[in-house]
């Protein structure tokens, strides 16, 4: 009988948000900045107090005069933390506790071991010059990628399939090792198989390949496979992990990022059709200041790309918004850094990189672009069809007598003593358009002119308005405005989750009409802040200005005047009618939007350096440039300069970005990136392991137009990719000392799928997987204990069947089944998940009902075949399952299992029986790891 599921109740518990990893990189970006803003000037070279250095990591480790300061993995026994905590006779720092933040940093520091990164013993003093030249100079990754002559192998008994096998031979011959013998093709199909689409070969894929004798035939897979669409779901996955991809925003309430799946159903695209790296990464960086790329679904994707920027965490209402504001940025930089440069820039928030060549001024330069680059819930419709409709709108519009002269921008005459102390940020005459930022077709030039107007044309369009960033230096911002379903917001510090108790007064609902009425904004808290203006139009409605004051008091009362809407004319013939009746044809025919979160550039702001990290102690201007290691100068944009920052990643010059991404093909072909430390090529990160391979590769890249096919290709086609994971016995023994962690691939490593692919094999196997791509995620399915606010409606138990890509990534609902097996938590860039082996994995598979279904889905799907002898059910399922024959031994077992389990079942082939079958099958390691 099947196992009692004794534990369900804690498999099914709500799994709380995994803690950042309390690594080097944690003490660089959250524990060094505690210490050098409030220990460092008692503790360090020049002064001592108590007999204690806090600016190096061997004098830390020497103590005090009362002995060691912290017990790693012990807070309630560290000096440290009872002296910040003011818990003993010792109260640090004297003049003042540390806030609760401070505290808890330092508390899960020396809980998570106490890490400090070697530093030579030598901190860097207050007047030695930073120099990142220098460092870059002493840098392997700095280093310009210089394509190496590839080895010319002697003597080799091993099978030389392309270059790359020369470049790892080379080195296995100095230790006296070659390669594994070649895997057995089930074997290898299975591991390219997974590799490539995340998915279990089948029975008749098996089969063709194991009659095909030809030179090239695993070459005709591996094209199959890269040219399935299910490439792209698999390797988007992959790409996730690296921008921490989520549809909600965590913390309290877990707000909805609405319509995040279309950024993720853009990454599917562009691997499926292979878009250049090169491109792909500018439609990152800057897609929206690019010539539009539409897919063959009419979607801009050159703009989708951007919403990656929009991806992480944020609160709703943030004691200090400003503070929050640089939190949000810092975590853009440090994905930005990691995914696309494998670099740790966010280590230079507080002060220099104590071990990269990153300046603090470097820090802000990016924080600068990205201050200038402003959140927009844009349509990225390929607009074509629409502005025709418009354009016939117009003309038959122009034809009706009422609309021949529409009335341009009000003169108001009242509170005209008002209006002379209240400076003017913007009255909207000519050429408002090049001071102010409009987005959507609602306010297209062609719509007229005058002032911004969204329903000029017609009420069913959408657009967003928004002004120059300014400073907040009176207390009141007055915008004369009408409207109907349109919504004006003040944009505090890039604060999008505008809500009660604190900002709900940044936020106002436009709908009394088409009249202008005063709408004031209370700025009064937030003096010396920057801010902006925006306005917003998400159909059916519109919103117009007339004007926007900055004031010392509210703007007295003032009688309206009427915008302009078109309608149709009161009195007219039948040409009046039939032209009304025409146009509004027309207006039905609108499309709808079709949204996602993108960027859209504002004025550029230069950004000032936050002095330790404190956005209130404003140091000297960061210009907005790249990083300064790069000899390259200062962007000169008028905008954030997004694009110039685009151009720079992807010139030639660049070092880092085809190092990155190569290495990033290898780790998942291989099981080890070439460079072990995938998100990090700085000094804290491993070197690699054959640097002119990895040079090679990344020169290759590049060769081959930046095509990410051309090189997944050229590495499977490697002998080192087909080999066998099992070295022959006379390797193995020197292997033990030569190479032990198989650094130098004398055989293929053995892999842990991951949890999507575990669930996607399960769905596979049973027979309800849906292959579907794109679309809304599917509601995760919660149980009762899964409790919370922000908590959503649950969704089907197996995900309507669809691929795990397609289930909502909610980050305070991560699925417990995915969080047993490493699924990483989406708040920075993981390009190495964790490969744990713990019991919960084995009880997710014993007990999980999504387990049980499926297991009991393929019984049904096995019974199916009429006249099928046991055996060849059984057959069948191992084959479904592992790509092979079982054995003999393995055959007799399961078809007596099935008879045993039947008999207790009370009948012959008991359906529950061939699930019991099911349910053992997939929990045998052969079913989650490949070879």
């Amino acid at each position: 009988m099947r196992t009692a599921a004794l534990v369900a109740a804690a498999l099914l518990a709500p799994v709380a948000r995994a803690a950042e990893p309390v690594d080097n990189e944690f003490f660089e970006k959250k524990v060094r900045p505690v210490l050098v803003a409030h220990c460092i000037s008692c503790h360090d070279a020049k002064k001592q107090k108590g007999g204690l250095r806090l600016d190096t990591k061997g004098e830390f480790a020497k103590g005090g005069d009362n002995g060691a300061a912290v017990k790693p993995g012990d807070p309630a026994k560290s000096l440290l933390i009872e002296a910040v905590a003011y818990g003993g006779d010792i109260k640090m720092p004297p003049k003042g506790k540390l806030s609760d933040a401070d505290i808890a940093t330092l508390t899960a520091w020396v809980k998570g071991g106490a890490p400090w990164p070697a530093d030579g013993g030598n901190a860097q003093g207050p007047t030695e010059k930073f120099d990142p030249h220098a460092r870059a100079k002493a840098q392997w990754s700095f280093r310009p990628i210089q394509r190496p002559p590839v080895p010319d192998i002697q003597g080799s008994k091993a099978e030389v399939r392309n270059d790359i096998d020369r470049f790892l031979l080379a080195r296995l011959q100095k230790e006296g090792l070659s390669f594994a013998p070649p895997a057995e093709k089930r074997a290898l199909l299975r591991r390219v198989t997974f590799d490539l689409i995340g998915l279990p070969p089948t029975p008749e894929e098996v089969n063709a390949f194991l009659k095909d004798d030809g030179p090239g035939a695993f070459e005709k897979v591996v094209d199959r496979l890269l040219a399935s669409p299910q490439y792209g779901v698999r390797w988007a996955r992959h790409w996730l992990d690296l921008v921490r991809y989520a549809e909600t925003q965590g913390h309290e309430f877990d707000f909805d990022i609405p319509d995040a799946w279309r950024y993720r159903d853009y990454v599917v695209r562009a691997l499926n059709a292979d878009v250049p790296y090169d491109t792909f990464l500018t439609e990152h960086v800057a897609g929206d200041l690019l010539p539009p790329r539409f897919s063959k679904d009419g979607l801009n994707d050159a703009l989708i790309a951007t919403g990656f920027w929009w991806l992480g965490e944020a609160k709703h209402s943030p004691v200090d918004s400003r503070a929050e504001y640089a939190d949000r940025v810092d975590n853009q930089i440090d994905v930005f850094g990691k995914t696309v440069l494998g670099l740790t820039i966010g280590c230079a928030r507080c002060h220099d990189h104590k071990f990269d060549p990153i300046s603090t001024k470097d820090y802000y330069a990016l924080f600068g672009v990205l201050s200038s680059s402003r959140y927009n819930r844009a349509d990225v419709s390929d607009p074509a069809s629409t502005v025709k409709l418009l354009d016939e709108l117009k003309a038959v519009r122009a034809k009706l007598a009422r609309d021949n002269t529409p009335p341009g921008a009000p003169n108001p005459q009242p509170a005209a003593g008002w209006r002379e102390k209240s400076p003017a940020f913007e009255e909207f005459g000519a050429g408002w358009r090049d001071r102010w930022f409009a987005d959507g077709l609602a306010f297209r030039p062609e719509g007229g002119d005058g002032f911004p107007h969204s329903g000029r044309e017609t009420q069913k369009l959408m657009g967003a308005l928004r002004s120059p960033t300014f400073t907040i230096d009176k207390p009141f911002l007055a915008i004369r405005v009408a409207g109907r379903n349109a919504r004006a917001r003040v944009i505090l510090n890039g604060l999008q989750l505008i809500q009660n108790p604190i900002y709900g007064g940044l936020a106002h609902g436009i709908g009394h009409g088409e009249e202008l009425h005063w709408m004031t904004f209370d700025l009064g808290m937030w003096k010396g802040q920057p801010a902006y203006l925006e306005l917003l139009d998400d159909g059916p409605g519109f919103v117009a200005i007339s004007e926007a004051r900055f004031a010392d008091t509210p703007p007295p009362a003032e009688g309206g005047t009427k915008v302009y809407l078109p309608a149709a004319p009161v009195d007219g013939g039948d040409e009046a009618k039939r032209l009304a009746a025409r146009a509004n044809e027309i207006e039905a025919q609108l499309p709808a939007p079709r949204r996602a979160p993108t960027m859209r550039d504002g004025n550029g702001i230069n950004e000032r350096v936050f002095i330790r990290g404190s956005h209130k102690s404003p140091g000297a201007e960061a210009p907005r440039g790249p990083l300064e290691a790069f000899a390259l100068p200062a962007f000169k944009s008028a905008g954030s300069g997004r694009l110039e920052l685009a151009r720079t990643l992807t010139d030639p010059s660049n070092p880092l970005v085809t190092r990155v991404l190569v290495n990033r093909l290898w780790k998942h072909h291989f099981g080890e990136g070439l460079v072990r430390s995938p998100d990090d090529f700085g000094a804290q990160g491993q070197p690699p392991t054959h640097p002119e391979l990895l040079d090679w590769l990344a020169a290759e890249l590049v060769a081959k137009k930046w095509s990410l096919k051309a090189v997944h290709k050229l590495m499977l086609l490697s002998a080192a990719y087909q080999q066998s994971s099992r070295a022959v016995p006379e390797q193995t023994a020197k292997a033990l000392t030569a190479d032990p962690q198989n650094k130098l691939l004398h055989r293929q490593n053995v892999k842990r799928l991951e949890a999507e692919a575990i669930r996607d094999g399960i769905l596979a196997v049973s027979g309800r997987l849906d292959l579907r791509t794109d679309g809304p995620g599917v509601l995760p399915h919660l149980t009762e204990h899964q409790v919370g606010r922000g908590r959503p409606a649950s969704g089907p138990l197996d995900g309507d069947g669809r691929r795990s890509l397609y289930l909502q990534v909610r980050r305070n609902f991560l699925n417990p089944m995915f969080t047993a097996f490493d699924y990483p938590t989406p708040f920075t860039a993981i390009g190495r998940r964790t490969v744990s082996n713990v019991p919960a994995q084995a009880l997710v598979m014993l007990n999980n009902p999504f387990v049980l279904q499926q297991t009991e889905l393929w019984a049904k799907r096995v019974l199916a075949q009429p006249g099928a002898k046991p055996e060849d059910r059984v057959r069948a399922m191992y084959a479904a399952a592992f790509g092979r024959e079982p054995s003999n031994d393995e055959l007799g077992a399961a078809t007596a299992f099935v008879a045993e389990q039947s008999n207790e079942y009370g009948k012959p082939n008991h359906p529950k029986a061939w699930a019991d079958l099911a349910h053992v099958l997939v929990n045998a390691k052969e079913f989650v790891f490949v070879e």
